[in-house]
């Protein structure tokens, strides 16, 4: 390898460094900041992680997304989504249940099949590709679904004072949600600058690399979640940003954009990643643990063979 070639790799290789550790950082942040205000208002991590999490994690996922509709690059619209859901739930969560198991409880049961149900209604509209129309319908979904959440909640009368005060919450997650907003392109791009060099195929890029990076944020916060003992967070991250990719981005780039969506991904890569998904809804039904979590790690492997085009 010449000079020049070295020279090349230098910054998308430093890119990629510190990228991950502002996700590294943003995830710590954004955890401490939720898990107080969850104990402070006496919302329930599972809830906390199902909204304020997903869509702190969401958002490079969301950012990419609608670029690339406003941009014309539908493909990777619907890639990133695609890709990431079948991520979040093959490999976030598997990891997740790894370090810490997980026991089932109603809430996650619930919010298991809303994802199974939102699932299936983005693979039938899919077919024949989105019209801004059916965008609309799918976002005014994940909006009634939010509203719903918050009215069938308990908060706990108890305001628990052994916490940081709640201004200080606040900018932990406010600067959080920064870090991973802001982290996470930095390492998407460096990642597809190294693709380039290293001459990988663009598929191989949406499908993976794409989906890896802007995962990443759910990744962290599901482990640093899991390492620090909050369940309801780890497997609330994971539901609470499979209906925000599925509803909310879809909702929005199809609303930007008419989605249109190949055959390829509609018959076989769409209903690949829904399967995944329903095999770890089924598997979260009951106490979830390394068993557990290898399985879905195998199941995503599935995913990958089925979705790349070797």
């Amino acid at each position: 390898m010449s000079v020049l070639s070295v020279l090349e790799l230098i910054l998308p290789v430093l890119g990629t460094i510190i990228g991950l550790g502002m996700l590294v950082g943003g995830a710590n942040f954004l955890i401490e900041g939720a898990a107080g205000l969850a104990r402070k208002i006496g919302i329930s991590g599972h809830l906390i992680g199902v909204t304020l999490v997903a869509t702190a994690t969401s958002l490079p996922e969301l950012a990419t997304s609608v670029t690339a509709s406003i941009t014309g690059y539908n493909g990777i619209a619907v890639g990133n989504v695609v890709g990431s859901n079948a991520f979040n739930v093959g490999v976030v969560l598997a990891v997740g249940v790894i370090i810490l198991p997980i026991r089932s409880d109603k809430m996650v049961i619930r919010d298991g099949w809303a994802v199974i149900l939102a699932t299936a209604l983005f693979a039938v509209a899919a077919i024949g590709g989105i019209q801004r129309w059916e965008a609309a319908m799918i976002l005014l979904a994940y909006i009634g679904y939010t509203i719903y959440l918050f009215r069938t909640s308990k908060l706990s009368a108890e305001f628990i004072e052994k916490t940081r005060p709640l201004p200080l919450l606040l900018i932990m997650t406010l600067i959080g949600s920064i870090l991973l907003f802001t982290g996470s392109p930095i390492l998407v791009n460096s990642a597809v600058r190294l693709s380039e060099l290293l001459n990988v195929e663009d598929t191989f890029i949406g499908l993976s690399i794409i989906a890896f990076g802007t995962s990443l944020p759910e990744l962290l916060t599901a482990v640093i979640a899991a390492i620090k003992g909050h369940e309801g967070i780890a497997i609330g991250n994971v539901l609470g940003s499979n209906l925000f990719n599925i509803l909310m981005i879809i909702g929005v780039s199809g609303i930007i954009d008419p989605l249109e969506i190949s055959q390829t991904m509609a018959g076989g890569i769409i209903p690949a990643m829904m399967l995944v998904t329903l095999i770890g809804v089924i598997l979260s039904r009951k106490r979830m643990g390394r068993k557990e979590g290898f399985l879905l790690l195998l199941s995503y492997a599935a995913f990958m063979a089925i979705a790349i085009p070797w």
